[in-house]
């Protein structure tokens, strides 16, 4: 470690529940976050600045000017860029002991034990429980800790998970359902309440890399700023769930190829397999000034009223729709126009 590095953490290797050795810990720690929005970039913020030595950041979106009241790191400058990519690059200029990894994909039951092996820590900084559970039975098949939050409105909740010595996230919350009417389009959400909960959330991490997670490893932590209240619960496993009893052999089943983003009018349209698309020539194909952005990772743009984001492996979000079979359609008519005939989305797999 550089004295430069020394002095950076000369305060918190001063607690005494760190120390030199402590920072040691930590620096061959890696953390998997996974959702890069208000509380995974506050976490990314605090664990980088932690001294976590390698970080995974997972995110499928870009940055829209909705998201910046609440995301760390990120600026005007920066809209239509990926989320993971804006800030790991801001991080990696400021934390350079930390290997910071960009991982700019839809997290799904095909993808997810690869994209989170090797990491001693999952934590959850995403707005859906469908991709909760992907990453709850990800989490039960490798038996990595699996640190869940949650933020709307001004209320958050946290859990240490680590099966089998606690309940997994199926034991707790089974079978939820996301709803439009509790996204944080409808109820909103504060920056203070993504920060705080990922602040606390980094906390809850590193305590736990060094050994030390104490009271939190069996507790669900609930947070409501009107109150004020900090109120913790219990958590019991239960006999019959489905996670607990085939999380290590089964994996979910979403093979839906079209998802919705919080709030319901961004779709997430998945091609049938992975292609390589070259951006660069389908920018081409696409008038100038329709264009919002181009870089090597993502082309954004408008179509018809509509804001599309095209992404290497030929995934794309479409801004501005409101269902399922109007997100398929745009896919196949957005596909034709840019040239991109191997792509032919089919209906949703049951």
């Amino acid at each position: 470690m550089s004295v430069q590095t020394n002095d950076y953490f000369s305060r918190e290797i001063s607690v005494p529940s760190i120390g030199r050795e402590g920072l040691r810990k930590l620096q061959e720690s890696s953390v998997a976050i996974v959702g890069a929005g208000g509380v995974g970039s506050a976490a990314a913020y605090y664990l980088a600045r932690s001294g976590i030595g390698h970080l995974k950041l997972i995110d499928q979106d870009i940055v829209e000017s909705t998201n910046l009241q609440r995301l760390h790191a990120a600026t005007m400058n920066d809209l239509y860029h990926p989320k993971a990519e804006v800030i790991a690059n801001r991080l990696s200029e400021e934390a350079q002991w930390c290997n910071i990894e960009p991982i700019i994909e839809t997290m799904t039951d095909r993808n997810a034990d690869g994209f989170l092996r090797d990491v001693d820590l999952i934590f959850d900084g995403l707005d859906n429980f469908r991709t909760r559970y992907i990453l709850n039975r990800s989490a039960l098949r490798s038996g990595t800790p699996y640190l869940f939050t949650s933020a709307i409105a001004d209320q958050a909740h946290l859990a240490l998970l680590n099966p089998p010595d606690t309940a997994c996230l199926e034991c707790i919350m089974p079978r939820v359902i996301d709803r439009f009417e509790e996204s944080c389009e409808t109820l909103g959400v504060s920056p203070s309440i993504t920060g705080l909960i990922g602040a606390l959330g980094t906390g809850v991490a590193v305590r736990f890399l060094l050994g030390n997670p104490d009271q939190w490893s069996d507790k669900l932590l609930t947070l409501d700023m009107a109150g004020p209240e900090f109120l913790f619960s219990r958590l019991a496993k239960r006999q019959d769930c489905d996670g607990c009893r085939n999380g290590d052999t089964e994996k979910l089943r979403h093979n839906g190829l079209v998802t919705f983003l919080c709030g319901e009018h961004t779709a997430n349209v998945l091609p049938p397999e992975d292609l390589t698309v070259d951006l660069s020539r389908v920018a081409k194909k696409i008038p100038s000034e329709r264009i919002l952005i181009s870089t090597a990772s993502v082309l954004v743009y408008e179509y018809e009223g509509f804001t599309v984001s095209l992404f290497r492996n030929g995934r794309f979000l479409i801004g501005g729709v409101e269902n399922e079979n109007q997100a398929s359609e745009m896919a196949r008519e957005i596909s034709r126009y840019v040239g991109l005939e191997t792509w032919p989305i089919a209906r949703n797999r049951e």
